[in-house]
């Protein structure tokens, strides 16, 4: 992966002060804003996984960014799930704990060390349904078919045969997060401008992973030593 592409393509646009202006800008507006900044890195990443050499999109489809984060926020949904309730399960340990203490010490020890052993746990379904919501927006962004996002065999499939893609975008997340952190040093509102440039560089980084797990279909050829049909033979030449 191209780490250092991720991070510099945003200025090989022609318009890219006038596109991160307007990025920064719609995270203004409330949840619509969030999503529609989603979908745009998500195109951003279609793009790179096609080969457009100018990946960064211009505002103009909004409805179509819109639609696309929505899909892929009901995918991260659904393969957090998992985490959700296992996160639920502490949180209720936590707070029976909390009620136990004042009756029994021995009961509210017990319920306390249920909770802590459940940490571990959490830590690793965040990074295990992280990853795997992750495959599933690539297969979606792929083939522009939300069914495809659930067909969790295929997609774990995919997030055990490119473990080490999964592990890039994370690294690059890492970085893209520490750049967009350089906007709250310099001035607050300027972070709005670098969070949404971090999410360029990640999408960006997407779609390099994309190109690799997702390769353009080959052309058929004929198989070889097959020249077709043979030549027709006409009526003899008349001299």
């Amino acid at each position: 992966m191209e780490i250092g592409k991720a991070f510099s393509f945003v200025t090989e646009d022609e318009q890219w002060i006038t596109k991160v202006l307007i990025g920064g800008l719609i995270q203004f507006v409330p949840l619509l804003g969030t999503i529609a900044i989603l979908g745009y890195s998500y195109r951003v990443a279609q793009n790179v996984a096609r080969g457009n050499p100018r990946p960064l999109p211009a505002w103009g489809e909004f409805g179509d960014f819109l639609g696309r984060g929505f899909f892929a926020l009901v995918i991260q949904i659904v393969y957090l799930l998992p985490l959700i309730v296992l996160y639920g399960v502490f949180v209720f340990l936590t707070v029976a704990g909390a009620a136990a203490a004042g009756d029994s010490e021995a009961g509210a020890g017990v319920v306390g060390l249920l909770g802590l052993c459940l940490i571990p746990l959490i830590l690793i379904a965040a990074l295990v349904c992280g990853f795997a919501s992750l495959a599933a927006i690539m297969r979606y962004l792929a083939t522009d078919s939300l069914g495809e996002a659930f067909k969790f065999g295929e997609v774990i499939a995919t997030l055990r045969n490119h473990i080490g893609s999964f592990l890039m975008i994370l690294v690059v997340g890492i970085l893209a997060g520490l750049v967009a952190g350089l906007g709250v040093i310099a001035c607050g509102i300027g972070f709005l401008f670098t969070a949404f440039y971090a999410q360029c560089v990640i999408g960006h980084a997407i779609g390099q992973a994309m190109q690799r797990i997702f390769p353009p279909q080959q052309p058929v050829y004929a198989a070889p030593g097959y020249y077709g049909p043979p030549p027709g033979y006409g009526p003899p030449p008349s001299y």
